[in-house]
Protein backbone atom coordinates (compact mmCIF):
# COMPACT_ATOMS: atom_id res chain seq x y z
CA UNK A 1 0.00 0.00 0.00
CA UNK A 2 1.02 3.63 -0.75
CA UNK A 3 0.30 6.67 0.35
CA UNK A 4 -0.51 8.99 -2.57
CA UNK A 5 0.50 12.69 -0.84
CA UNK A 6 3.72 11.00 0.47
CA UNK A 7 4.24 9.37 -3.01
CA UNK A 8 3.82 12.64 -4.87
CA UNK A 9 6.18 14.50 -2.15
CA UNK A 10 8.54 12.23 -2.59
CA UNK A 11 8.11 12.26 -6.47
CA UNK A 12 8.49 16.27 -5.64
CA UNK A 13 11.93 15.90 -4.32
CA UNK A 14 13.54 13.45 -6.42
CA UNK A 15 12.28 15.58 -9.52
CA UNK A 16 13.93 18.78 -7.57
CA UNK A 17 17.20 17.13 -7.88
CA UNK A 18 16.75 16.37 -11.12
CA UNK A 19 16.17 20.46 -12.34
CA UNK A 20 18.85 20.71 -10.14
CA UNK A 21 20.92 18.78 -12.51
CA UNK A 22 19.63 20.41 -15.79
CA UNK A 23 19.87 23.92 -14.03
CA UNK A 24 23.73 23.18 -13.51
CA UNK A 25 23.46 21.41 -16.94
CA UNK A 26 22.02 24.45 -18.43
CA UNK A 27 24.61 27.44 -16.62
CA UNK A 28 27.76 24.66 -17.92
CA UNK A 29 26.51 25.26 -21.29
CA UNK A 30 24.55 28.07 -21.76
CA UNK A 31 25.06 29.03 -25.35
CA UNK A 32 23.86 25.41 -26.15
CA UNK A 33 19.96 25.56 -27.35
CA UNK A 34 17.31 24.47 -25.76
CA UNK A 35 18.86 23.79 -22.55
CA UNK A 36 17.60 26.98 -20.73
CA UNK A 37 13.49 25.39 -21.50
CA UNK A 38 14.66 21.87 -20.05
CA UNK A 39 15.57 23.79 -16.99
CA UNK A 40 12.03 25.57 -16.63
CA UNK A 41 10.49 22.99 -17.50
CA UNK A 42 11.83 20.23 -15.00
CA UNK A 43 11.20 23.26 -12.46
CA UNK A 44 8.02 23.50 -13.32
CA UNK A 45 7.78 20.33 -13.26
CA UNK A 46 9.02 19.60 -9.81
CA UNK A 47 6.68 22.69 -8.25
CA UNK A 48 3.60 20.63 -10.36
CA UNK A 49 4.17 17.92 -7.97
CA UNK A 50 4.70 20.07 -4.94
CA UNK A 51 1.31 21.55 -5.54
CA UNK A 52 0.10 18.17 -5.62
CA UNK A 53 1.53 16.51 -2.67
CA UNK A 54 1.01 19.59 -0.32
CA UNK A 55 -1.80 21.22 -1.79
CA UNK A 56 -0.50 24.77 -1.71
CA UNK A 57 -3.62 25.73 0.77
CA UNK A 58 -5.87 25.18 -2.08
CA UNK A 59 -8.92 22.71 -2.43
CA UNK A 60 -8.31 18.94 -3.52
CA UNK A 61 -9.97 19.77 -6.91
CA UNK A 62 -8.26 23.74 -7.65
CA UNK A 63 -4.88 21.95 -6.38
CA UNK A 64 -4.96 19.40 -8.72
CA UNK A 65 -6.30 21.09 -11.71
CA UNK A 66 -3.42 23.37 -11.36
CA UNK A 67 -0.59 20.83 -10.74
CA UNK A 68 -2.30 19.21 -14.00
CA UNK A 69 -1.71 22.52 -15.77
CA UNK A 70 2.01 22.99 -14.85
CA UNK A 71 2.92 19.12 -16.27
CA UNK A 72 1.67 20.37 -19.31
CA UNK A 73 3.26 23.31 -19.44
CA UNK A 74 6.31 21.71 -18.43
CA UNK A 75 5.69 19.35 -21.24
CA UNK A 76 5.29 21.86 -23.37
CA UNK A 77 8.63 23.60 -22.73
CA UNK A 78 10.91 20.21 -23.21
CA UNK A 79 9.10 19.96 -26.59
CA UNK A 80 10.24 23.52 -27.27
CA UNK A 81 13.79 22.75 -25.71
CA UNK A 82 14.07 19.17 -28.23
CA UNK A 83 13.16 21.48 -31.23
CA UNK A 84 15.81 24.71 -30.13
CA UNK A 85 18.26 21.59 -29.37
CA UNK A 86 17.92 20.51 -33.30
CA UNK A 87 18.16 23.29 -34.77
CA UNK A 88 14.76 23.82 -35.75
CA UNK A 89 12.55 27.39 -34.79
CA UNK A 90 10.68 27.01 -31.25
CA UNK A 91 7.38 26.67 -30.93
CA UNK A 92 5.32 29.90 -31.76
CA UNK A 93 3.83 31.77 -29.03
CA UNK A 94 0.36 31.09 -31.01
CA UNK A 95 0.80 27.87 -29.86
CA UNK A 96 1.20 28.49 -25.85
CA UNK A 97 -1.66 30.95 -26.08
CA UNK A 98 -4.02 28.57 -27.76
CA UNK A 99 -3.21 25.72 -25.85
CA UNK A 100 -3.46 28.12 -22.55
CA UNK A 101 -6.86 28.70 -23.69
CA UNK A 102 -7.53 25.49 -24.25
CA UNK A 103 -6.39 24.40 -20.86
CA UNK A 104 -9.34 26.85 -19.61
CA UNK A 105 -11.85 25.40 -21.46
CA UNK A 106 -10.94 21.93 -20.35
CA UNK A 107 -10.72 23.23 -16.48
CA UNK A 108 -14.06 25.27 -16.84
CA UNK A 109 -15.46 22.35 -18.28
CA UNK A 110 -14.19 19.80 -15.70
CA UNK A 111 -15.13 22.37 -12.56
CA UNK A 112 -18.65 22.82 -14.11
CA UNK A 113 -19.36 19.09 -14.19
CA UNK A 114 -17.82 18.59 -10.83
CA UNK A 115 -15.48 15.73 -12.48
CA UNK A 116 -12.14 15.24 -10.90
CA UNK A 117 -11.92 12.09 -13.63
CA UNK A 118 -12.67 14.21 -16.67
CA UNK A 119 -9.67 16.61 -15.69
CA UNK A 120 -7.49 13.70 -14.88
CA UNK A 121 -8.52 12.47 -18.66
CA UNK A 122 -8.05 15.57 -20.55
CA UNK A 123 -4.43 15.42 -18.98
CA UNK A 124 -3.62 12.30 -19.69
CA UNK A 125 -4.63 12.72 -23.33
CA UNK A 126 -2.54 16.48 -23.29
CA UNK A 127 0.23 14.76 -22.11
CA UNK A 128 0.21 11.91 -24.40
CA UNK A 129 0.22 13.92 -27.39
CA UNK A 130 2.74 16.07 -26.60
CA UNK A 131 4.90 13.00 -25.66
CA UNK A 132 4.40 11.82 -28.89
CA UNK A 133 5.11 14.93 -30.72
CA UNK A 134 8.24 15.30 -28.89
CA UNK A 135 9.14 11.35 -29.58
CA UNK A 136 8.31 11.94 -33.64
CA UNK A 137 10.71 14.70 -32.92
CA UNK A 138 13.78 13.00 -31.87
CA UNK A 139 13.20 9.90 -33.63
CA UNK A 140 12.21 11.07 -37.29
CA UNK A 141 15.06 13.97 -36.72
CA UNK A 142 18.02 12.58 -34.82
CA UNK A 143 20.90 11.28 -36.71
CA UNK A 144 21.52 7.07 -36.09
CA UNK A 145 24.77 7.85 -34.33
CA UNK A 146 22.61 9.82 -32.14
CA UNK A 147 21.96 7.56 -29.22
CA UNK A 148 21.18 9.26 -26.40
CA UNK A 149 19.04 11.74 -28.76
CA UNK A 150 17.10 8.33 -29.76
CA UNK A 151 16.86 6.69 -26.39
CA UNK A 152 15.17 9.99 -24.84
CA UNK A 153 12.34 9.25 -28.62
CA UNK A 154 11.84 5.59 -27.08
CA UNK A 155 11.27 7.11 -23.26
CA UNK A 156 8.69 9.73 -24.77
CA UNK A 157 7.46 7.11 -27.29
CA UNK A 158 6.56 4.80 -23.81
CA UNK A 159 5.36 8.06 -22.46
CA UNK A 160 2.68 9.00 -25.03
CA UNK A 161 1.51 4.85 -24.82
CA UNK A 162 0.77 4.94 -21.24
CA UNK A 163 -0.66 8.26 -20.57
CA UNK A 164 -2.67 7.09 -23.48
CA UNK A 165 -3.95 3.98 -21.63
CA UNK A 166 -3.95 6.31 -18.35
CA UNK A 167 -6.44 8.22 -19.89
CA UNK A 168 -8.62 5.17 -21.49
CA UNK A 169 -8.92 4.38 -18.24
CA UNK A 170 -9.91 7.36 -16.12
CA UNK A 171 -12.97 8.19 -19.43
CA UNK A 172 -13.80 4.72 -19.28
CA UNK A 173 -13.63 3.98 -15.54
CA UNK A 174 -11.79 0.76 -15.89
CA UNK A 175 -10.00 0.72 -12.34
CA UNK A 176 -6.87 -0.54 -13.42
CA UNK A 177 -4.83 -1.34 -10.17
CA UNK A 178 -7.59 -0.55 -8.22
CA UNK A 179 -7.57 -1.96 -4.74
CA UNK A 180 -3.79 -3.22 -5.21
CA UNK A 181 -2.70 0.47 -4.60
CA UNK A 182 -3.94 3.41 -2.64
CA UNK A 183 -5.77 5.63 -5.45
CA UNK A 184 -5.16 2.98 -8.02
CA UNK A 185 -2.71 4.65 -11.15
CA UNK A 186 -2.24 8.03 -9.47
CA UNK A 187 0.20 6.59 -7.62
CA UNK A 188 1.64 4.15 -10.35
CA UNK A 189 1.21 7.66 -12.83
CA UNK A 190 3.20 9.10 -10.12
CA UNK A 191 6.04 6.06 -10.17
CA UNK A 192 5.90 5.84 -13.96
CA UNK A 193 6.24 9.75 -13.87
CA UNK A 194 9.56 9.54 -11.38
CA UNK A 195 11.13 6.92 -13.65
CA UNK A 196 10.70 9.19 -17.42
CA UNK A 197 11.87 12.10 -15.23
CA UNK A 198 15.59 10.92 -14.58
CA UNK A 199 15.79 8.66 -17.47
CA UNK A 200 15.03 11.33 -19.92
CA UNK A 201 17.54 13.97 -17.76
CA UNK A 202 19.87 11.54 -18.29
CA UNK A 203 19.85 11.32 -21.38
CA UNK A 204 19.29 15.06 -21.47
CA UNK A 205 22.99 14.88 -20.15
CA UNK A 206 23.96 12.12 -22.84
CA UNK A 207 22.51 14.16 -25.35
CA UNK A 208 25.01 17.67 -24.52
CA UNK A 209 27.71 15.03 -24.38
CA UNK A 210 27.46 13.75 -27.77
CA UNK A 211 27.09 17.59 -28.65
CA UNK A 212 30.20 18.70 -26.63
CA UNK A 213 31.90 15.41 -28.41
CA UNK A 214 31.47 16.49 -31.98
CA UNK A 215 32.06 20.03 -31.54
CA UNK A 216 35.34 18.81 -30.24
CA UNK A 217 36.35 16.07 -33.05
CA UNK A 218 35.09 19.59 -35.17
CA UNK A 219 37.87 21.72 -34.06
CA UNK A 220 40.24 18.79 -33.98
CA UNK A 221 39.47 17.90 -37.47
CA UNK A 222 38.79 21.08 -39.07
CA UNK A 223 40.79 24.28 -40.00
CA UNK A 224 39.34 27.07 -37.30
CA UNK A 225 39.47 29.97 -40.72
CA UNK A 226 37.93 28.22 -43.68
CA UNK A 227 36.11 25.13 -42.27
CA UNK A 228 38.09 22.41 -44.52
CA UNK A 229 39.47 19.49 -43.01
CA UNK A 230 43.12 19.87 -41.77
CA UNK A 231 45.96 17.28 -43.36
CA UNK A 232 46.08 15.25 -40.23
CA UNK A 233 42.29 14.36 -40.87
CA UNK A 234 42.86 14.28 -44.30
CA UNK A 235 45.13 12.24 -43.76
CA UNK A 236 43.37 9.69 -42.34
CA UNK A 237 40.56 9.77 -43.96
CA UNK A 238 42.09 9.58 -47.47
CA UNK A 239 44.25 6.74 -46.39
CA UNK A 240 40.68 4.76 -46.11
CA UNK A 241 39.55 5.57 -49.84
CA UNK A 242 43.33 4.44 -50.61
CA UNK A 243 42.62 1.27 -49.21
CA UNK A 244 38.72 1.19 -50.46
CA UNK A 245 40.23 1.81 -54.16
CA UNK A 246 43.05 -0.92 -54.06
CA UNK A 247 40.26 -2.88 -53.07
CA UNK A 248 37.50 -2.44 -55.09
CA UNK A 249 39.68 -1.11 -58.43
CA UNK A 250 37.45 2.30 -58.28
CA UNK A 251 39.73 5.14 -59.79
CA UNK A 252 40.56 8.01 -57.22
CA UNK A 253 41.52 11.45 -58.47
CA UNK A 254 43.32 14.50 -56.52
CA UNK A 255 43.34 18.15 -57.09
CA UNK A 256 45.67 20.53 -56.04
CA UNK A 257 44.51 24.03 -55.84
CA UNK A 258 46.39 27.13 -55.52
CA UNK A 259 45.10 30.48 -55.41
CA UNK A 260 46.84 32.94 -58.01
CA UNK A 261 48.99 35.94 -56.74
CA UNK A 262 47.63 35.38 -52.86
CA UNK A 263 50.60 37.20 -51.24
CA UNK A 264 49.42 40.34 -53.34
CA UNK A 265 46.15 39.92 -52.73
CA UNK A 266 47.00 39.79 -49.03
CA UNK A 267 49.43 43.03 -49.43
CA UNK A 268 46.78 45.05 -51.37
CA UNK A 269 43.62 44.05 -49.76
CA UNK A 270 45.04 43.09 -46.35
CA UNK A 271 44.47 39.85 -44.69
CA UNK A 272 41.25 39.90 -44.05
CA UNK A 273 40.53 40.15 -47.98
CA UNK A 274 42.69 37.14 -48.27
CA UNK A 275 41.30 35.69 -45.76
CA UNK A 276 37.52 36.41 -47.40
CA UNK A 277 39.04 34.87 -50.48
CA UNK A 278 39.80 31.37 -49.00
CA UNK A 279 36.33 31.17 -47.52
CA UNK A 280 34.79 31.74 -50.53
CA UNK A 281 36.69 29.30 -52.13
CA UNK A 282 35.60 26.76 -49.45
CA UNK A 283 32.41 27.45 -49.29
CA UNK A 284 31.94 27.32 -52.96
CA UNK A 285 33.72 23.90 -53.31
CA UNK A 286 31.55 22.80 -50.51
CA UNK A 287 28.58 23.12 -52.74
CA UNK A 288 30.18 21.73 -56.11
CA UNK A 289 31.96 18.80 -54.49
CA UNK A 290 29.88 15.40 -53.82
CA UNK A 291 29.52 14.48 -50.37
CA UNK A 292 31.75 11.59 -50.51
CA UNK A 293 34.64 13.96 -51.88
CA UNK A 294 37.04 15.42 -49.33
CA UNK A 295 38.89 18.91 -49.16
CA UNK A 296 41.76 19.58 -47.29
CA UNK A 297 43.37 22.91 -46.54
CA UNK A 298 46.57 21.77 -47.37
CA UNK A 299 48.64 24.45 -46.18
CA UNK A 300 48.30 28.82 -46.87
CA UNK A 301 46.56 28.94 -49.64
CA UNK A 302 47.14 25.67 -51.16
CA UNK A 303 43.91 23.10 -51.32
CA UNK A 304 43.65 19.46 -51.63
CA UNK A 305 40.93 17.86 -52.63
CA UNK A 306 40.55 13.88 -52.91
CA UNK A 307 37.62 12.54 -55.60
CA UNK A 308 36.59 9.00 -54.75
CA UNK A 309 35.51 6.56 -57.95
CA UNK A 310 36.49 9.94 -59.98
CA UNK A 311 39.12 9.29 -63.47
CA UNK A 312 41.08 12.15 -64.28
CA UNK A 313 38.94 13.29 -67.25
CA UNK A 314 35.83 13.57 -64.60
CA UNK A 315 38.28 15.25 -61.81
CA UNK A 316 39.26 18.00 -64.53
CA UNK A 317 35.42 18.49 -65.47
CA UNK A 318 35.87 19.21 -61.45
CA UNK A 319 38.59 21.85 -61.75
CA UNK A 320 37.76 23.60 -64.27
CA UNK A 321 33.68 24.13 -63.22
CA UNK A 322 35.25 25.02 -58.94
CA UNK A 323 38.06 27.37 -61.26
CA UNK A 324 35.20 28.98 -63.35
CA UNK A 325 32.64 29.22 -60.62
CA UNK A 326 35.27 30.73 -58.26
CA UNK A 327 36.62 33.64 -60.96
CA UNK A 328 33.51 34.64 -61.36
CA UNK A 329 32.34 34.74 -57.82
CA UNK A 330 35.47 36.18 -56.88
CA UNK A 331 34.56 39.78 -58.87
CA UNK A 332 32.13 40.42 -55.57
CA UNK A 333 34.86 40.48 -53.60
CA UNK A 334 35.11 43.46 -51.76
CA UNK A 335 38.53 45.83 -53.52
CA UNK A 336 38.84 43.03 -56.20
CA UNK A 337 38.22 45.41 -58.83
CA UNK A 338 40.76 47.37 -58.12
CA UNK A 339 43.38 44.71 -58.37
CA UNK A 340 45.44 44.72 -61.78
CA UNK A 341 44.84 41.09 -61.64
CA UNK A 342 41.51 38.74 -61.71
CA UNK A 343 41.51 36.85 -58.60
CA UNK A 344 41.71 33.00 -60.06
CA UNK A 345 42.82 29.63 -59.39
CA UNK A 346 45.40 26.85 -60.59
CA UNK A 347 44.72 23.39 -60.21
CA UNK A 348 47.39 20.21 -60.67
CA UNK A 349 44.91 16.78 -61.50
CA UNK A 350 47.01 13.18 -60.77
CA UNK A 351 45.04 9.58 -60.44
CA UNK A 352 46.47 7.14 -57.92
CA UNK A 353 48.28 4.85 -60.41
CA UNK A 354 49.17 1.35 -59.65
CA UNK A 355 50.46 0.23 -56.40
CA UNK A 356 51.63 4.04 -55.38
CA UNK A 357 50.96 5.63 -52.24
CA UNK A 358 48.48 8.53 -51.41
CA UNK A 359 52.26 10.78 -50.64
CA UNK A 360 53.11 9.91 -54.28
CA UNK A 361 49.97 10.75 -55.94
CA UNK A 362 50.50 14.03 -54.20
CA UNK A 363 53.33 14.95 -55.04
CA UNK A 364 52.61 14.30 -58.85
CA UNK A 365 49.28 16.45 -58.74
CA UNK A 366 51.76 19.38 -57.06
CA UNK A 367 54.26 18.72 -59.94
CA UNK A 368 51.31 19.60 -62.34
CA UNK A 369 49.62 22.42 -59.89
CA UNK A 370 53.62 23.96 -60.77
CA UNK A 371 53.21 23.43 -64.09
CA UNK A 372 50.26 25.28 -64.27
CA UNK A 373 51.42 27.92 -62.70
CA UNK A 374 54.73 28.37 -64.53
CA UNK A 375 52.85 28.68 -68.24
CA UNK A 376 50.35 31.44 -67.06
CA UNK A 377 48.21 30.39 -63.80
CA UNK A 378 44.41 30.49 -63.74
CA UNK A 379 44.78 26.81 -65.40
CA UNK A 380 44.44 23.33 -65.14
CA UNK A 381 46.81 20.82 -65.57
CA UNK A 382 47.10 16.88 -65.86
CA UNK A 383 49.61 15.27 -64.21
Amino acid sequence: MLDLHTMLVAVAVATSCCALARIVLYFLHPGMAGLGHWAWASVIGALSFAVAGTGAGMSEGWSLTLAHGLVVAGFCLVWDGFRRFLGRSGLPVRFYLGLGALAVVLIVSSHSAGSLYLRAGFNSALVAVISLAIARELLWCAPPHRLAMRLAGWVYLANALFFSVRGASIAFDLGFMAGTMSYGLTVVASMWWLCVTISVTLCMVLMAGERLQEELNHQASRDPLTGALNRRAFGALAEREVVRARRTGAPLSLLMIDMDHFKQINDRLGHAGGDEALMMFVSLAGRMLRAEDLLCRFGGEEFLALLPGSSTTEAMGVAERLRTAFTEQAKGLDGAGQLPFGITLSAGIAALAGDEGLEAAIRRADTALYRAKTVGRDRCELA
